[in-house]
């Protein structure tokens, strides 16, 4: 059972898909920031970039900026003669990302639907997309987008979550099978990582790499800020899955593991890279 929530909802598996519907977007740019922040993460946007070979002189297009971290670092990289472009469908993101860029670097933000997308064909010799696939109804569209965009012998670079590969080391498994189940069913996309490889094909791209990685966070208090963990069980005691007694136990067990060293949160994601053919 789905609980309604208000429009100032600050879940972060459904809210990211709108965020300028929200009374109030600081959770969801505070969860930006700190995935930034995190090792983890660093090292799949260095690869990211690595593995589409960034260099003077390139343009690329980033879909799902968000507040722009990912544009500014390429932009260093593509200098002085590259560009890169970022799109979001959140005005307040694409305004905040605009406000971070200092005058003279190579880069623009621009609000667009990542399905119908204001460029013409052929216009980016790099395009991106990273954990922006999993909250987006019609994901082989944005794809195939995407490949619309992308000039003949460029590089498309898709990075998502595979939600069904979630686990939460929880000893009581009837809450933590509840609690897992409703964060993975409240994303739009909960299996898009899986998906990534076939919709690439389906946009004609050729040459195609996946590099699976696994995320795993070993503090309690990180994982509740990441994947909000005492928010979800909150949500299952109000519609009356789980009882209160449940949630505090399933809580306290959570916490006294964390404490005790051998707390773990896992998800698996997977980057995919591909080529456009020349004509």
């Amino acid at each position: 059972m789905i609980v309604s929530t208000a429009m100032n909802d600050s879940f972060l598996a459904t809210g990211f898909g709108n965020v300028d519907s929200r009374n109030d977007a600081t959770a969801f740019t505070s969860c930006l920031t700190l995935l930034d922040s995190l090792p983890y993460y660093q090292h799949c946007k260095r690869r990211s970039y690595e593995l589409l070979g960034l260099a003077p002189g390139l343009s690329v297009l980033e879909v799902g900026c968000g507040l722009g971290s990912d544009v500014l670092r390429m932009a260093e990289l593509v200098a002085p003669d590259g560009s890169v472009t970022g799109v979001d469908c959140s005005a307040r993101m694409v305004a905040a990302a605009t406000a971070r860029v200092c005058k003279g670097q190579p880069t623009g933000f621009r609000q667009a639907d990542a399905r119908a997308l204001p460029f013409d064909d052929g216009s980016f010799m790099r395009c991106r997309i990273d954990r922006t696939l999993q909250h987006i109804e019609r994901p082989q569209q944005v794809i195939a987008e995407m490949a619309r965009v992308l000039a003949p012998g460029g590089l498309l670079l898709a990075y998502d979550n595979d939600w069904g590969s979630f686990g939460i080391s929880g000893s009581e498994r009837a809450t933590t099978e509840a609690v897992e189940r409703y964060w993975i069913n409240s994303f739009v996309n909960p299996w898009i990582g899986r998906y990534l490889k076939r919709y690439f094909l389906e946009a004609g791209l050729t040459g195609i790499s996946v590099y699976p990685s696994v995320s795993v966070i070993d503090s309690f208090e990180l994982a509740d800020r990441v994947y909000n963990l005492r928010q979800t069980v909150g949500r299952l005691v109000e519609s009356g899955e789980v009882s209160s007694d449940s949630e505090t136990t399933w809580r306290d067990d959570l916490e006294q593991q964390s404490a005790a060293g051998c707390f773990l949160c896992s998800l698996t994601a997977y980057t995919v890279v591909g080529f456009l053919q020349n004509a």
